[in-house]
């Protein structure tokens, strides 16, 4: 079920008392795999698609820039999420996240690193690419 089909934009910091201009924006995409079929279980069982819609200032994903904020914003763990992107300089191909928690204080942050998607997360998620 798609719980999510919107834009999300990165807002770069301006004066006080200007517009903000955005940064980078990426059309997002939040499936749920659990309210699927029962008898096909999903190991992660919510993903993330995100594809930049314009160029922007910075050459960083979604994942690394929003990723934080979408969480939050849908109540998501890191550990429940299948976060797929595009890049722009890599036309048709499809990346994976790799999140790797680092612990600072109280605080939780997270480093990430890409794979190219496998086959059968390919399938899960080309109904709704």
């Amino acid at each position: 079920m798609l719980v999510f089909d919107g834009t999300y934009r990165l807002e770069r910091k301006e004066d006080p008392g200007t517009t903000p201009i955005h940064a980078c924006s990426w059309r997002v995409k939040i499936i749920d795999f659990k309210s699927g079929d029962p008898h096909h279980p999903h190991i992660r069982p919510y993903a993330v698609l995100a594809f930049r819609k314009e160029n922007g200032f910075f050459k960083s994903s979604c994942a690394e820039s929003l990723g934080k904020r979408i969480c939050g914003d849908f109540g998501l763990a890191v550990d429940d999420l299948l976060w797929v992107e595009a890049f722009p300089d890599l036309p048709g191909a499809l990346y994976v996240a790799l999140f790797t928690p680092r612990y600072q204080d109280a605080d939780i942050r997270y480093s990430v690193a890409w794979r190219p998607i496998l086959d059968n997360e390919r399938a899960a998620v080309a109904p709704w690419c």
